[in-house]
């Protein structure tokens, strides 16, 4: 078994890839589509990143709850 197949592992990679990728997609959306400025962009791009994160980890635990 290698780390890589650490739930831990796992989680904290699905975790940060979802605050990633939210961030990086909302923030620019924000502030030039729906017109918000940059200050207020980024804490909405920072608050659906949070949100991301909140929900890669409860599918990730209910994941390990359906394996075992």
């Amino acid at each position: 078994m290698s780390d890589s197949d650490d739930p831990a592992a796992v989680s904290l990679a699905a975790s940060i890839g979802a605050l990633v990728v939210t961030f990086l997609l909302i923030t620019p959306i924000a502030g030039t589509l729906l017109g918000f400025n940059w200050t207020q962009a980024v804490l909405i791009g920072g608050l659906s990143g949070s949100v991301a994160v909140l929900s890669a980890r409860l599918t990730a635990r209910r994941a390990g709850e359906m394996e075992g």
